[in-house]
């Protein structure tokens, strides 16, 4: 084989292997499934997220027929399903219908079918999904038939397969949202770099289709796959929103308010021009989508008035940076939103090493290295405000944390606890039992400071 072939190969089989970094959960739940005799099981999740790969994997050792669909019409994907068909068992077939092509897979034994981007196929012929009703009541029970349908389109697949309404209703015996890699599920991806993987994390949100294309974490990287208009990553932000909702500029719109902090519906409402009484339905599709989510104190569970803030780290890098400049950047003009992200990339790390650090906090729960606690989130009142803050209700015990991007002396860690006390006392937990913690890149004498009993912790500890 020549040396250039082999390289190839190489390159493919490491890219493969990487994209299926910690699916092992997910390939377990389809095999479990498939050995069960499951007739039809769902797999959905945002585009880019692995979805494909996943299935394509699962159908490596078994007898099936993977099919994408296409935006090309009904009658055309009934032709080239046949086409499979008919490449499966090296016969002639044309069918008529998706019905009828089932009638004869049924007779054929043990074999999975996957329907990948089923949405296009609801596009085209909307009573596609109650043909699919009939074709899993009727046609593929009793049988060896494994249907698996899939999709990127959230909303779609959550409206039109999975709601109460949905012919499809109730009829899955297996529902599977597969979703980005958490943070450390990326340590398999970039080894142990913990500073390099806060970077990447803040701009690719644990998206494999992203995580490909980033895999330095430098701001050279970062400009040249955001801030190009040739880029695959300076329009995606846009075309997710366009294949996903029916007003996606207005949705964009609502996403950069959030990212540039205006964070409470009023302010939101002011920047994209509409009534408060209008924005909240907007906001529930985005929170549906986990673009989106609304914050209340987490000493709070009711809270008339949240805040917004950007769950997703993709959207929320995309529009805090990209966004605001796009016409500047499409028009050959990159340099103020390079600047920008220059002078405040290292800021808007602060908010995702927040996200990483309640992550961190679980881990240490799990691994029994700290009490458990149940209930995680943010405080704040009245211009005061705790980064996290981690209860036991039960038990009566509390964990206050400050997060902080960046490199601590012992002087500054120490004043920053000592402040935090001093906050504790404002949350209104008098008689509970509390601990002090600091997450942090990295800090002097930490050693010192957890002998006086604070709990501290930075980039170090991660690695453990």
């Amino acid at each position: 084989m020549p040396p250039e072939v082999l390289n190839i190969r190489i390159v493919f089989i490491i890219i493969m292997i990487r994209k299926f970094v910690d699916r092992k959960g997910e390939l377990e739940a389809l095999e479990k499934a498939y050995q069960k005799g499951v007739n039809l099981f769902i797999v959905y999740g945002r585009r880019r997220v692995g979805k494909t790969a996943l299935l394509r994997k699962f159908l490596e050792d078994k007898w099936g027929i993977y099919f994408l669909c296409s935006q090309r019409g009904y009658e055309k994907d009934v032709e080239r399903f046949s086409v499979e068909v008919s490449k499966l068992f090296n016969l002639p077939l044309k069918f008529k219908d998706f019905g009828e092509a089932f009638e004869f897979l049924v007779k054929q034994g043990k074999l999975v079918v996957v329907i990948d981007e089923f949405p296009y196929l609801i596009e085209a012929y909307k009573p596609i999904v109650s043909v699919f009703q009939r074709i899993v009541d009727l046609t593929l029970e009793n049988s060896e038939i494994m249907l698996v349908l899939s999709g990127s389109s959230v909303g779609m697949m959550e409206r039109e397969v999975l709601s109460y309404k949905a012919p499809l209703y109730g009829r899955a015996g297996g529902i599977m949202k597969v979703k980005p890699f958490r943070f450390f599920d990326m340590v398999e991806w970039y080894g142990g770099d913990f500073e390099k993987l806060v970077r990447i994390y803040g701009v690719t949100w644990g998206v494999p289709r992203y995580m490909e294309l980033i895999r330095e974490g430098s701001d050279e990287e970062i400009i040249q796959n955001f801030f190009e208009p040739t880029a695959f990553l300076f329009n995606e932000g846009r075309l997710l929103l366009m294949e996903e909702l029916r007003s996606p500029t207005t949705y964009g719109q609502i996403i950069e308010a959030i990212a540039l902090g205006k964070t409470r519906l009023s302010e939101i409402a002011s920047y994209v021009m509409m009534e408060p009484k209008d924005l909240p339905a907007y906001l529930r599709v985005l929170s549906d989508l986990g673009i989106v989510k609304r914050e209340t104190p987490v000493t709070k569970k009711t809270a008339k008035r949240g805040i917004y803030v950007i769950e997703d780290e993709y959207f929320r890098f995309y529009y805090r940076f990209v966004s605001p400049h796009y016409e500047e950047i499409e028009a050959l003009n990159p340099e103020p939103a390079i600047e920008d992200f220059r002078r405040n990339f290292n800021a808007y790390l602060g908010k995702t090493f927040e996200k990483v650090a309640r992550e961190f906090i679980i881990r240490l729960i799990k691994g029994q290295e700290i009490p458990t606690y149940t209930r995680f989130g943010r405080w704040w009142h009245k211009g005061e405000e705790i980064d996290l803050v981690a209860l036991n209700e039960r038990e009566k015990r509390v964990l206050f944390v400050e997060v902080k991007w960046k490199d601590l002396s012992e002087r500054k860690a120490r004043g920053i606890l000592k402040d935090l006390k001093r906050k504790s006392k404002l949350v209104g937990l008098d008689d509970w039992e509390k601990s002090y913690g600091l997450v942090v890149k990295d800090v002097e004498e930490k050693a010192e400071l957890r002998a006086e009993g604070w709990q501290v912790w930075d980039l170090e500890d991660f690695k453990t």
